[in-house]
């Protein structure tokens, strides 16, 4: 019977950290995760850290930090990780297959002057896109995602959706020209003259056979869960 009783002990000694919830005051819950760290494989780290990451977005923006041990936040990672791998393999597949039937150009951007009420500069980004359609299949709308970067590649400026809509044939090509106000705020390197790298990348392809390819789902899936409160 003492033997029995000696080796529930040993036992919940064993476990008893690992499955002890953390504690929910930032200072006190760091102390504890550095004191358990050296006994976590590499990989249990770099999963914990993730985890802690999203945890002090979570409380920064006011929420409260969950009744969770470190076998659980690890576990509760490991999920994340497997929905957040999966939703962007979908989102490359599908922005593959956009890629395959719609062409996008963008050219001749300018400078140009913009009413006082829409730019504090008084000066508006002016380019043109093409959309070609290099598919088999008529494309009733097509939604674009427009980035706009510097030469070096810092970002400046986006339109998250610019729709298009058609028909458009197969081999046609479609045009618009668009016009961004400029905040001297956010892009002085346009408003002083410098050419930009003006990127655009279909997110959405409407057929008239019904059939969609919606990139942009997975975009809202993207945010959905990097907003998603850990519990």
């Amino acid at each position: 019977m003492a033997c029995a009783c000696a080796a529930m002990v040993v036992i919940a000694a064993c476990t008893r950290t690992e499955d002890k919830p953390l504690p929910t005051d930032p200072k006190a819950r760091s102390e504890f995760i550095d004191a358990q760290r050296a006994k976590l494989t590499e990989q249990s780290r770099s999963l914990l850290d993730r985890f802690l990451a999203r945890l002090k977005a979570q409380e920064a923006a006011g929420g409260a930090a969950p009744t969770v041990s470190i076998s659980k936040a690890l576990e509760l990672q490991r999920a994340y990780d497997s929905e957040l791998a999966q939703i962007q393999r979908q989102y490359q597949d599908r922005i593959a297959a956009a890629k395959a039937d719609v062409r996008v150009e963008v050219r001749e951007q300018s400078v140009v002057k913009e009413d006082l009420a829409k730019s504090a500069a008084g000066k508006a980004l002016r380019y043109t896109v093409d959309v070609t359609n290099t598919g088999k299949r008529v494309i009733e709308r097509v939604a674009l995602r427009i980035e706009i970067r510097e030469a070096a590649g810092s970002y400046l400026a986006a339109i998250p959706l610019l729709e298009l809509k058609g028909p458009l044939n197969p081999g046609e090509a479609g045009r618009t020209i668009q016009s961004l106000p400029l905040n001297p705020s956010y892009q002085a390197y346009l408003i002083a003259g410098h050419a930009a790298q003006i990127i655009g990348v279909p997110v959405k392809v409407v057929y008239a056979d019904g059939a969609t390819i919606d990139a942009d789902a997975d975009l809202n899936s993207l945010r959905s869960l990097s907003s998603r409160k850990i519990e």
